[in-house]
């Protein structure tokens, strides 16, 4: 065979170097020849000179046999190599060293080659005492291709044995390994202990210093490479540059640069490369400022930035949403005329949409000479995310018409944004039909967005179809179901799916957990809540803000104050959120007090309020009736800029309302420039409960003039305006205009209005035919309207008769005997009256105690008749008979009908003197300058006669006193009351 390939060989000499001979059969031109056949890497060649040398004779020249070896291994034919060192009979050191090598040479391809080359230099040790640094080269190599440490390990033992071990060679090639290994301490010992170094040996300890992320030793060492004698070259500075961060290290990193440019060792692509690299670490560490300064500092150098200077840029300025500084950087991109470039034009849109301005980056999108998916993709989620939704759509249906098709990111856009819309289940119908034929209906982005919309649009029966058919477990689309669940209030599925989640043995994550949290709340499930608390305690998410706030808002919703107010005192900053879910907490369970302490201590913290904690506060603030501190919060309202909110607003309207201060409610309603209905609703009620009709139904003719439309609200306070000023026939016309013009129809809450409005006018019959009309049954407050009305009207028959069916109703309710009882005071029966007092006492029922209180300077003082416990008593009763015998002197006689004892007339007189109301006055007149109107609420409705005694106060002191009982309020002023003496 190897005959034959000679005489083949022979006959193209062609292929031969033109100055060789074949009449000559010197070693030197054999060797020269392999030389050749090396250096162009022509295995065809050395094989043709194999042949030769075989059919010359000399193939068992030891010197051309090594060659041979050599040869081969360093033209990729490992085979023909060991073919020929396993045939020849005498191996020296050089041959060992050829077939090393050439074992060498292969490794880097198979691992299966590396470690049979280990095993051949086992054999060699056990040939031959010593080896030289030329054995130990080729199996240094291997120790790295192979990546096995241990042997690496086991050759520098090998190196000590036999002397080697500071050898130049060995010690350098040993360094580098135990470097490239991580093994950073030994590599450095070595280094140390080496007698010569050079360039090529510092770097490799600054490079892996770099890689190590030990960036002070790096420097340490450039610095002390420079005090050496030697050099630092390129490849030293590069590897400084590159490899360490700015931060910390700026003025080492100028010194860097500075030495580089003095000794030119980089040239201008590889300087914008390395300000490219400080410019991403910056971004990637979040420190945008630092970014910007960087990339100032490059102008001022005047050095030349590239596009991926612009596209780290864009990045930075996304991150800050800086637009200002992203339209000069677009104006750059212009002038370089990288607006072309896809990838930077799809950064342009990037930055414009993070930075919230859809219509830069719309046009943007409509010069882009070329789009790729990611800038379809780019400009639909961002219209999405921007609230653009069907500029979204639009888009969309755009990149349907063109050349290119959605993927799943795409879709889940759309999808998000069709989950917004009213209509939006229709576009998500379409969407879903178009993922199915795409084959794109299983990926996890587009089941999930599906099951999203589906669920926000009430569609739950679609959404749990798509959830069925899910193939494996998605925690995306299981959290996304527990929310579907959550927004159609199905709060029991969503708790089920829960515990199904946990019964397959899966776990959530923290949207998961928060999901439950707030289904338990919705439920008032406080013993699944407490659950849930654990799990979230056991897993570390009470850590988690996103989580314990969802725990907090359980517990609150629950009514479980004490542990929400734990919960809270344990999370170390809470945010705007869990702030406001604590305050909007307390307010809900009555504790408004502490609503408002809240509030204090965010401020405090530092944190500001959204406009829901306004909106929150001033509820609390109406509930509270404090004027003052609503005021307040007005004041934080319009220094925070959230006065232009119309949530915030309307709130304050209704506080400004309920706190007795009708003007200033009217006067902010009139300011608003978008007036949403419960804006309306809040004035036409407040209103209403002021006793000013006529305002009130003129508000609602200006609001149906604005095409506003009214709701069952507005009609509530429709009629009860109508109620309280004794207009039965525009009640009527209303109650009637509620079906016949705007298709409401009427509720038990509509139907009480117009029975309260017949009723306060005597018209009692008229009355129990509404009731007995409705197509429900009457609840008890309308029965108890009746009985007021009999009591007014003195009707002891009809008045006995209701209170019987009152007290069917409700026999706890302590009004029905009452009532009853004063109707027969009232007559002079006072057997009759005693007899349902003792009744009353039987079924042990007990009355409301009437009292009073009044707000003055932040602080609320209650009073109840007849009662002396204030601090200040002996001036409020000193106070309350000056006031007496003034107002006697104006015209005032105490109503001894309203002294429901049966007791002496002079006793009657002094028992209504010092009825709780007269007493919240007597000391507001004390306690406040005479240019403040006086608030004074009351639990129950005021009596005729302190109602009769009020009016000539009002005149007497020349005082505004407004007061709010149980049923309205009553403006004072100059002996007039605002109800026209009809309440």
């Amino acid at each position: 065979m190897m005959r034959s390939t000679s005489i083949l060989l022979l006959s193209r000499p062609s292929l031969f170097p033109s100055s060789f001979s074949f009449s000559t059969t010197s070693l030197s031109q054999w060797f020269s020849f392999l030389r050749h056949a090396i250096a162009t890497s022509d295995l065809l060649l050395g094989k043709r000179g194999h042949a030769l040398i075989i059919t010359s004779g000399h193939h068992h020249d030891p010197f051309l046999v090594n060659n041979l070896i050599t040869m081969y291994g360093k033209c990729g034919s490992l085979s023909c190599a060991r073919h020929l060192f396993d045939v020849i009979p005498h191996r020296d050191l050089v041959t060992w060293n050829a077939i090393l090598s050439a074992y060498a040479q292969a490794g880097d391809a198979d691992i299966v080659n590396a470690h049979e080359g280990f095993r051949l230099f086992r054999v060699l040790r056990e040939s031959f005492v010593l080896t030289t640094r030329h054995t130990l080269a080729p199996v240094f190599k291997l120790c790295l291709l192979s990546g096995c440490e241990w042997a690496s390990q086991v050759l520098h033992g090998y190196a000590v044995k036999i002397g080697l071990e500071w050898d130049v060679f060995v010690a350098g090639a040993l360094v580098n390994i135990y470097a490239k290994f991580g093994r950073i301490r030994d590599a450095r010992v070595l280094f140390e202990g080496m007698p010569v170094r050079d360039v090529v040996l510092w770097n490799v300890m600054i490079k892996a210093y770099v890689e190590m992320g030990l960036q002070d030793e790096a420097l340490f060492l450039f610095s002390a490479f420079h005090r050496s004698g030697l050099c630092p070259d390129d490849v030293t500075v590069r590897s400084v540059l590159m490899g360490v961060s700015r931060t910390g290290f700026e003025l080492q990193l100028k010194q860097v640069r500075a030495y580089a440019t003095k000794l030119f060792l980089l040239d201008h692509d590889w300087e914008v490369v390395i300000w490219n690299k400080t410019l991403s670490d910056y971004l990637q560490a979040g420190e945008t400022t630092e970014a910007i300064e960087c990339f100032m500092d490059m102008i001022k150098l005047r050095v030349a930035y590239d596009n991926m200077t612009l596209l780290v840029m864009l990045s930075v300025v996304a991150s800050e949403k800086n637009i200002n500084m992203g339209k000069q950087i677009h104006c750059v991109v212009v002038k370089m005329e990288s607006d072309r470039v896809v990838s930077v034009a799809n950064s342009l849109l990037n930055m414009y949409m993070k930075a919230g301005s859809i219509d830069y980056a719309k046009i943007v999108f409509s010069q882009m000479k070329e789009k790729d998916l990611i800038s379809w993709n780019t400009i639909i989620s961002g219209c999405t995310l921007g609230g653009s939704v069907e500029l979204s759509i639009s888009f969309f249906v755009n990149l349907l018409r063109s050349c290119l098709l959605p993927d799943q990111f795409t879709i889940a856009s759309v999808l998000r944004a069709c989950s917004s819309l009213k209509e939006g289940v229709y576009f998500s119908r379409q969407i879903h039909t178009y993922a199915i034929k795409a084959g794109i209906i299983y990926d996890s982005f587009v089941s999930t967005a599906l099951i999203d919309a589906y669920s926000k649009s009430g569609k739950m029966e679609e959404a749990e179809l798509l959830f069925r058919i899910h193939d494996g477990f998605d925690l995306a689309s299981w959290n996304a179901m527990m929310h579907g669940y959550i927004v159609s209030k199905c709060y029991h599925k969503a708790l089920e799916l829960f515990i199904q989640m946990l019964g397959s043995g899966e776990q959530g994550d923290q949207i998961t957990l928060a999901n439950a949290a707030k289904a338990a709340g919705c439920l008032v499930g406080l013993e699944q809540g407490k659950q849930l608390h654990a799990i979230a305690i056991k897993r570390i998410f009470n850590l988690d803000l996103f989580v314990i706030s969802g725990i907090l808002d359980m517990y609150l919703k629950c009514g479980e104050m004490q542990s929400a107010c734990k919960v809270f005192s344990k999370i170390p900053s809470p945010d705007d959120v869990a702030w406001t879910t604590m305050i909007s907490g307390c307010v809900d369970n009555g504790y408004e007090e502490h609503a408002l302490f809240t509030y204090h201590q965010m401020r405090l913290a530092g944190v500001q309020p959204d406009e829901y904690t306004f909106a929150t506060l001033v509820k609390a603030s109406s509930l509270l009736t404090a004027l003052e501190q609503g005021r307040q919060i007005h004041a934080n309202v319009i220094k925070l800029n959230c006065a232009l909110d119309p949530f915030v607003m309307t709130s304050l309207v209704d506080m400004y309302a309920k706190c007795g201060n009708i003007e200033d409610a009217y006067r902010l309603f009139k300011k608003m420039n978008m007036k949403s209905i419960a804006s309306w609703n809040a004035m036409i009620v407040g209103l209403a409960q002021h006793g000013n009709a006529k305002e009130a139904l003129n508000l609602f003719k200006d609001m149906k003039s604005k095409d506003e439309m009214p709701d069952r609200v507005t009609f509530i306070g429709v009629l009860s305006a109508c109620s309280h000023s004794g207009l039965v026939s525009e009640a009527y016309e209303n109650f009637y205009s509620m079906q016949r013009d705007h298709r409401i129809e009427p509720e038990i809450e509509h139907y009480s209005c117009l029975v309260d409005a017949l009723s306060r006018a005597g018209r009692i019959q008229e009355a129990e035919k509404v009731i007995s009309s409705m197509p429900f049954e009457a609840s008890a407050s309308m029965y108890r309207t009746l009985l007021n009305a009999c009591r007014v009207q003195g009707d002891k028959v009809k008045g006995k008769h209701v209170a019987e069916t009152l007290l069917t109703l409700e026999p706890s309710d302590s009004a029905a005997y009452v009532l009853l009882s004063n109707i027969y005071r009232a007559a002079n029966q006072w057997e009759s009256a005693v007899s349902a007092r003792n009744m009353m006492r039987r079924v042990n029922v007990k009355k409301d105690p009437g009292f009073s209180w009044i707000d003055i300077k932040n602080k609320v003082h209650l009073f109840v008749a007849g009662d002396r416990s204030h601090e200040e008593a002996d001036l409020i009763y000193n106070k309350v008979d000056h006031i007496m015998k003034r107002i006697k002197e104006e015209g005032y006689v105490p109503d001894t009908d309203f002294a429901l004892v049966d007791i002496e007339e002079e006793e009657k007189e002094s028992a209504l003197y010092y009825h709780s109301e007269k007493l919240a006055i007597a000391y507001g007149i004390v306690r406040t300058p005479p240019s403040i109107p006086l608030r004074v609420i009351k639990n129950l409705r005021v009596c005729g006669d302190c109602h009769n005694a009020i009016k000539y106060m009002s005149k007497a002191f020349q005082r505004d006193i407004v007061v709010r009982d149980a049923n309205r309020f009553h403006h004072f002023r100059s002996g007039i009351c605002s109800c026209g003496d009809y309440w």
